[in-house]
């Protein structure tokens, strides 16, 4: 199925938001308590204040999310923007996730390469992200994209239940013309 990427807009966030909270009750099955993710639902004080922030973000020129629609409806989102951490510098993918339904048809390759252009277009020669260590799936999609283990391990835990992740890198080697060249669809 055709889809279209472009620049997220507040009036995106609470469709942002269902995709974040229903990826999370498959993709973290067997890595968050079940009562956790069966809790989950669309906060709207949560989607306000993201709301805000992006409206803010967008105020300054920055673009800091891009959404993927498949037949006019939001299905997969990527946030991204300068890393958290100074230590390790460069830019950072803070979120990518793609309905399960959608998984398949090669938007999360295109969201992916597109939040890649755009941290390179800014400068970020060094490209990381976080990835809990036991979503196999999404460490595999990572690493057929390009990104390699940098080594580094942290715990999140409050006020999420406690999760290991691993911290993934993007070589400034590998430009968006070459990356996930191992992915179809």
């Amino acid at each position: 199925m055709t889809h279209k990427i472009r620049p997220g807009v507040p009036e995106d966030v609470e469709a942002r938001e269902y995709v974040r909270v229903a990826t999370w009750k498959t993709a973290y099955r067997g890595i968050m308590p079940d009562d956790y993710l069966d809790a989950l639902k669309v906060e709207p004080d949560a989607v306000a204040g993201m709301e805000e922030g992006l409206a803010g973000a967008l105020a300054e020129g920055r673009t800091p999310l891009l959404v993927g629609e498949i037949g006019g409806r939001i299905a997969g989102f990527v946030n991204f923007g300068r890393c958290r951490d100074e230590r390790i510098g460069g830019g950072e993918v803070f979120a990518l996730y793609v309905l399960p339904e959608a998984q398949a048809d090669g938007l999360g390759y295109a969201l992916m390469t597109a939040a890649v252009e755009r941290l390179r277009a800014d400068g970020h020669e060094e490209i990381g992200l976080w990835v809990a260590a036991g979503n196999a799936q999404a460490r595999h999609f990572y690493e057929r994209f390009g990104f390699v283990s940098s080594g580094r391990v942290q715990r999140h835990s409050a006020p999420l239940p406690p999760v290991e992740e691993v911290h993934y890198r993007l070589s400034p080697s590998t430009n968006s013309a070459t990356a996930g060249t191992n992915i179809s669809g």
